[in-house]
């Protein structure tokens, strides 16, 4: 038997991978990027209903270095976050829409 193009492979794994994200779409199963956004939403907000932005920069802190670890930029890094702290501040539903998860 003929061994597989790239191509071929490539093709393979586009389709096993939409039919994953379809299965998910229609199992209303978030994704692991939808638990860590929701996640940091949580404990942001919570700390700023608390009022402790001394935990913020603590958290601040703590996600900088584990992307400064993965070759992030550290100053990049801060604002991004920084800027997530100010878009909770501003907005209760910072999140896009999921129409597809509607009834």
């Amino acid at each position: 038997m003929a061994r597989q193009t790239l191509e071929e492979r490539n093709a393979k794994q586009r389709e096993r991978q939409q039919r994953l994200r379809d299965r998910h779409r229609a199992e209303r199963r978030p994704d692991r990027d939808d638990v860590a956004r929701t996640m940091l939403f949580w404990a942001i907000t919570g700390y700023l209903k608390e009022d402790r932005p001394d935990r913020i920069d603590q958290l601040a802190d703590a996600v900088t270095a584990l992307l400064v670890d993965q070759g992030f930029d550290e100053r990049a890094s801060y604002e991004v976050f920084d800027d997530l702290v100010d878009r909770y501040v501003r907005d209760d539903r910072p999140f896009r829409s999921k129409p597809h998860l509607r009834d």
